[in-house]
């Protein structure tokens, strides 16, 4: 993952985002007149998100299906304030400045990043900009931009899923798995799904859309339901039987807002749910807002992969792949040669097959469509990824990252201009966990106490014992053995988190004025039980 500068900008910057991919569609069942926008660049394009600057940065945004970078397309007196931490709440904030300028607030975003999206109306935008310039609350803020895909067609199949079970070409003509990411949550961040498909089989969740168009999360472009397939596919995919929730920010001519790109992820944050991998197939120039809201979903445990970019240049001058904590994907072809219009540089982190990816498309439950770019190698990634967190769950971000780079395929990748040569290699095995500590533990205190339980005066012994690691902090889960002398030679408990539990023993005659508990051993996940350093080892209690 990548360690760059962010720059905070107190001012505004246009950004226009097109998903990162060229597409081929028109293959298998694929309604020839899905509404897709397609861009002709060589006999080819790709989906991309470029971004113009208004005044002091320049950032672009590009989908993970990248082109060349399109004319940025900022959206007119539409902004993203994003707020200082000790500020009051973002709704609040929002409907002052909202009554203020006579604006309309977009959306309200209280996790990916603090702050909210607002129109304002053209008299009042200078005067609003120059307001929020000098609000002491205000971190700064950005003008909001224009997301869009871009498609082309083209004919091959699929070679992608028999390129990432094995190290070395020729390609075997097999895909090989153990795992299918049963149990993991997968959210795809893009134009929505089509929720029939056949290579969904009932896996897909409610999800979230920032298109108000009524028709919910399903796809009407093709990029979305293309990428869930090489995601999580039953023919197509990696993850074959992973949870597939859409996030739809694209519209139905792969447009949308990047308010609305930032409200999907911080509806993510706030409703998902764990394990979860999110994959971002989207992206565009350097822009502050979005790389902080990515790097904000890592911190809240959900693993994030992005694309690239389609532009043949360098990755850390794009958002989201330049975001410190997220996997960010370059595209290779067939042949092992980073993709011609794959961005590349110290900010990509791995590559992965991306050009003529056959998947699921729009039209038909049956479609298929054939496209390139570095959105279709992205989700290849994020499939691997579920596949990790179906065998270790729990494992945290950092944990499965090491692991996905780890075991890439090292020094394979032909041009790579400056990035890590490393190629996705779907390892079969589970993910190792960091090996944790063994804790020294020992009897810091042995409390004794009596009860008399009948008239006749039999009676009961009860023993608090308290176990403590080597810094005298208690231990938890810790199972003490051991046995009285009179009422019961095997008596254990199992230490709570102020790291005491309870011994009882059975009933003892009122002839027996006293006995001895002795513990034996003490026993637990990564401890050793260190007798020679108990502060005690045995307790005699008296009737």
């Amino acid at each position: 993952m990548k360690a760059q500068s962010r720059k905070f900008i107190v001012a505004t910057s246009a950004i226009s985002i097109m998903a990162l991919s060229y597409a081929a569609f028109n293959q298998s069942n694929t309604n020839p007149n899905a509404p897709v926008k397609t861009n002709s660049i060589n006999q080819s394009t790709t989906n991309s998100l470029s971004t113009t600057p208004l005044s002091v940065a320049t950032p672009k945004l590009k989908s993970t299906i990248q082109a060349p970078t399109n004319s940025n397309t900022p959206i007119k007196n539409q902004y993203i304030v994003v707020l200082n931490p000790l500020s009051e709440l973002p709704s609040t904030a929002a409907k002052n400045i909202a009554q203020q300028f006579g604006g309309k607030i977009l959306f309200v975003y209280s996790k990916a990043v603090r702050g909210f999206a607002i129109s304002i109306p053209e008299t009042a935008s200078e005067q609003f900009i120059q307001a929020m310039q000098r609000n002491p609350q205000v971190n700064f803020i950005e003008q909001d931009a224009v997301i869009q895909t871009n498609l082309t067609t083209q004919s091959n199949p699929s070679w992608g899923l028999d390129r990432i079970d094995q190290t070395n070409l020729p390609l075997s003509k097999s895909f090989s798995y153990e795992n299918t990411g049963a149990g993991v949550n997968a959210y795809v961040v893009d134009t929505g799904i089509l929720s029939t498909h056949q290579e969904f089989t009932g896996r897909i969740q409610n999800g979230f859309s920032a298109i108000n168009d009524g028709r919910g999360t399903e796809d009407c472009d093709g990029h979305g339901t293309h990428v869930a397939g090489t995601l999580a596919g039953t023919t197509y995919g990696v993850a074959k039987n992973s949870l597939i929730t859409p996030v739809r920010v694209l519209d139905c001519n792969g447009s949308g807002a990047m308010s609305g790109v930032i409200s999907g992820l911080d509806w993510i944050i706030q409703n998902g749910r764990k394990p979860a991998v999110v994959n971002m197939s989207l992206g565009g120039s350097a822009y502050s807002t979005l790389d902080t809201a990515v790097d904000n979903l890592v911190n809240n445990g959900f693993v994030t992969v992005v694309a690239a970019g389609n532009s043949n240049t360098d990755a850390c001058n794009s958002s989201p792949a330049r975001a410190a904590k997220a996997i960010t994907v370059a595209a290779t072809d067939s042949s092992d040669n980073r993709a011609s219009y794959s961005n590349y540089g110290s900010c990509v982190d791995l590559f992965a097959p991306g050009s003529n990816i056959a998947s699921a498309w729009i039209g038909s439950n049956t479609a298929t469509a054939n496209l390139n770019g570095t959105s279709m190698a992205s989700p290849h990634v994020a499939g691997v990824v579920a596949t990790l967190l179906e065998s270790s769950p729990t494992a945290t971000v950092q944990t499965i990252t090491t692991q996905l780079l780890s075991s890439a395929t090292a020094n394979v990748v032909l041009n790579v201009a400056g990035s890590p040569n490393k190629l996705l290699y779907n390892t079969v095995s589970s993910v190792t966990q960091p090996t944790t500590p063994t804790s020294i533990v020992r009897i810091s205190q042995l409390t004794g106490s009596s009860v008399i339980v009948s008239k006749l005066g039999t009676w009961r012994a009860n023993v608090i014992a308290t176990v403590t690691d080597s810094n005298n902090l208690p231990i938890a889960n810790a199972t003490v053995s051991g046995g009285f002398s009179v009422g019961g030679t095997s008596i254990n408990c199992t230490t709570n988190s102020q790291g005491q539990c309870q011994l009882n023993s059975g009933n003892i005659s009122r002839f027996t004025s006293n006995t001895k508990y002795s513990v034996k051993n003490i026993s637990g996940t990564n401890m050793t039980y260190a007798s020679s350093s108990n502060i005690v080892s045995s307790v005699t209690i008296y009737r």
